[in-house]
């Protein structure tokens, strides 16, 4: 089998749409047994003016912390870039019919972080080397609970309710920073691959 490697990522933003800010970015890098190969986790400097000031606090965002510990932009995107290339492994054909290789991504909500990523690497004038779809924990928990009857779903599908659900710790207190979301998002992953993996198995039939 090959080496079919996934990145998780989650991100911290400064307001809900693809214009604004990208502040933290975390990723998990695993293998096709979901061992951690490496993960990465950076804070990123940004223009107060394009933030909005209700997502800062959601995003437990400290102005002394990033100060202290926050990067540029374009260094951190440059960790990022690198990351994915060590990681690719899905391959993509060029316009001009080369076959080359990008990462495939995983976030829990896809298509929020894809958004930010490509408006990100787009005002940089930077190629994502990722696959454009998004592998999504949020999307795959629905189909989950439609597929298996046996099991109540949850009130919602946040990345906290699914957590608190199958068993995976994310406790109040370290939601909405980005290497404990990824974190939480590779062992919802994990979780929810088991409880599939359960349902596929043959019942055990006592002898006779």
């Amino acid at each position: 089998m090959p080496d079919e490697r996934l990145v998780f990522v989650d991100l911290e933003t400064a307001g809900l749409k693809p214009w604004r800010p990208i502040i933290e970015i975390a990723a998990i890098a695993v293998d096709s047994n979901q061992r951690e190969l490496e993960r990465f986790e950076a804070k990123i400097q940004f223009e107060r003016k394009f933030a909005n000031a209700k997502s800062l606090r959601k995003a437990s965002y400290s102005p002394q912390r990033w100060e202290k510990e926050a990067k540029p932009a374009g260094d951190v995107m440059k960790e990022f870039t690198d990351l994915l290339r060590r990681h690719a492994t899905v391959d993509q054909l060029s316009a001009k019919g080369r076959v080359f290789r990008v990462a495939q991504l995983v976030a829990h909500n896809g298509v929020f972080d894809g958004a930010f990523l490509s408006a990100w690497y787009d005002r940089y004038d930077e190629f994502l080397p990722a696959s454009p779809r998004v592998f999504c924990t949020l999307q795959r928990a629905i189909w989950l609970f439609h597929e298996d009857k046996s099991l109540t779903p949850p009130p919602d599908f946040s990345l906290r309710t699914l957590c608190h659900y199958f068993g995976v710790s994310l406790r109040a207190c370290e939601a909405h920073e980005a290497l404990n979301d990824v974190r939480a998002t590779v062992d919802l992953y994990r979780a929810i691959a088991q409880h599939r993996q359960s349902m596929m198995r043959p019942p055990l039939h006592a002898c006779g």
